[in-house]
């Protein structure tokens, strides 16, 4: 009897999966084109090895697996060829958890299909896996990391009852969805108009309107999450309520429409000046949005440091969408963005894709990556003090032609001039030269004068760091630079708060119980516990 109902059930099985299959696979060309079956964990590879299947960009697994099974089929995912993996169906498989970053950036994975055992996505799983458009979350399901799906194609968000963590970000820049559920037997979170809200901190983890027009923030929300308006690009306002204490980075981007971000009456914690999003204080511009109106911008004099992504895309090609005439579109846009004296901090990636014109102060200690991605800068000076240039801080800066580094330079990270085809003159007054990253001049398509301070010329001829790329010459002819620059600005004794983060390093702006951060006006940190 026992082995009579085994029959069925394996038929039922069988069934099941022809039924699936033929659910799938006119969407989904490649559905099951090769099954590998294992009974123990960590056998995947092997078991490929000795099924060497002639194709395999469909691949369904059955039976256990481990990490080591998974990284090997992120192996044979990983974008080299057409006919590398396109579809996984791991529904037979037995697995509690997709690693962090399993697929991420992965070009050719379209289908996933998850396991009922599935209890954990982790955080960046299958971030920017730009093709992926099937990954249906199945019940059971209790996590989902930070970013676990952000930037691919996935049509449908329907979370499972059994949900009870989702991260920031995971859900953000999602271009072809269509489809967004939560049950009413979910407590954990709720879909109003749109937003998805996280119940146990109140944090709005995800704006998903397509449409036109404003959107107010429920009272509820206390917490604005990264990424949170990420990919919601064609809403014009954004009101935040007297509640929200924080806001995460860059929580605005690729918002391509958006003309201002306002600030109800009463929010301790931030302001909004002619639609422009502060702090209190107006010492850290948090946003200004995309498609506000006006050639020039002045960052008022009170301001301090710019938040990640501050200006990102704003007046770029991308930015006011709703106009249509052209004539209009120019007289509204962005061309040029003027920075005070006294600013200090500019995050990361807060111009990229401006196409505006930049100036850097002289007070400016701390440049983030890629942060002049495509701008309008013909001349680009760093000031004293600055220790790093980041990844990507003027790539595609298609005019530039000057470059000048200060003494305190001491490291030039990946791709910083990349795509740009101007013959570029490269002034270097550090007295050693500075360790650069291996692919620090990649990508760069013309010739660099290479100018350094005198006396130190057979230091950089023999530097390894700057031997790697053929410089049109090397002249040491620039006077070596002698400055205090590294003086606290403000005795020790007199020092204040200026900057306050949590251990993951994200701004807040208020105390918040655990430990804090707190970045002072001498430049020196220290933590505190809050309790």
């Amino acid at each position: 009897m026992r082995k009579f109902i085994l029959q069925l059930f394996c038929i039922a099985c069988t069934l099941n999966v022809m039924a699936q299959k033929g659910k799938d696979s006119d969407k989904d060309p490649y559905f099951n084109q090769t099954t590998l079956q294992v009974t123990k964990a960590g056998t995947l590879e092997q078991a490929f090895a000795e099924a060497n299947p002639d194709k395999h960009q469909g691949l369904r697994v059955i039976g256990p697996l481990n990490d080591a099974d998974m990284r090997f089929i992120a192996k044979l995912a990983q974008p080299s060829l057409l006919d590398d993996l396109h579809s996984i169906n791991l529904q037979e498989a037995q697995v509690e958890r997709i690693p962090a970053h399993w697929l991420q950036g992965f070009t050719y994975v379209t289908h996933v299909y998850f396991p009922t055992t599935l209890k954990e996505v982790g955080a960046y799983a299958f971030a920017y896996t730009n093709s992926l458009c099937k990954a249906d979350l199945p019940e059971g399901l209790k996590s989902i990391g930070q970013c676990a799906f952000v930037g691919t194609n996935i049509r449908r968000v329907n979370l499972p009852a059994s949900v009870e963590k989702i991260g920031e970000g995971a859900f953000a820049h999602l271009k072809s969805l269509t489809e967004v559920s939560v049950p009413a037997t979910n407590n954990n979170f709720d879909l109003v108009d749109s937003l998805l809200i996280r119940n146990a901190d109140n944090t709005l983890l995800q704006c998903f309107k397509k449409g036109t027009g404003e959107v107010q923030v429920p009272e509820v929300v206390q917490r604005v999450g990264s990424l949170a308006f990420g990919g919601a690009k064609y809403i014009s306002a954004i009101t935040l309520p007297k509640a929200v204490t924080f806001v995460g980075e860059d929580a605005f981007a690729s918002t391509y429409a958006l003309e201002s971000i306002n600030v109800a009456e009463g929010n301790a914690q931030f302001v909004s000046t002619n639609g422009v999003l502060f702090d209190k204080g107006a010492t850290l511009l948090i946003c200004y949005p995309t498609s506000k109106r006006g050639n020039k911008y002045t960052v008022p004099a009170t301001v301090k440091e710019l938040a990640t992504g501050a200006f990102q895309e704003c007046g770029g090609g991308n930015a006011y969408k709703l106009i249509n005439d052209k004539a209009e579109k120019k007289k509204a846009r962005l061309n040029e963005v003027v920075l005070p004296e006294g600013l200090t901090k500019i995050g990361k990636w807060a111009f990229t894709f401006t196409g505006c014109q930049v100036n850097i102060p002289s007070t400016v200690r701390e440049i983030g990556d890629s942060c002049f991605y495509f701008c309008k800068i013909e001349e680009a000076t760093i000031p004293e003090g600055v220790q790093r240039i980041g990844d990507g801080m003027f790539a595609a800066c298609y005019r530039l032609a000057t470059i000048t580094l200060p003494s305190t330079i001491t490291y030039i990270g990946e791709k910083f001039v990349a795509y740009n085809s101007l013959e570029t003159t490269l002034n270097v007054y550090a007295l050693n030269p500075p360790a650069c990253h291996q692919d620090a001049f990649a990508d760069f398509s013309s010739s660099i004068n290479l100018h350094v301070v005198k006396g130190q010329k057979k230091a950089y001829e023999k530097s390894k760091d700057w031997t790697s790329f053929i410089f049109n010459g090397v002249e040491d002819d620039l006077k070596a630079v002698v400055t205090g620059i590294n003086a606290p600005a403000v005795p020790a004794a007199d020092a204040v708060e200026a900057a306050r983060y949590d251990l993951q390093g994200v701004r807040i702006y208020a105390p918040q119980r655990g430990v804090n951060i707190i970045r002072m006006s001498d430049g020196t940190t220290k933590k505190v516990l809050v309790k």
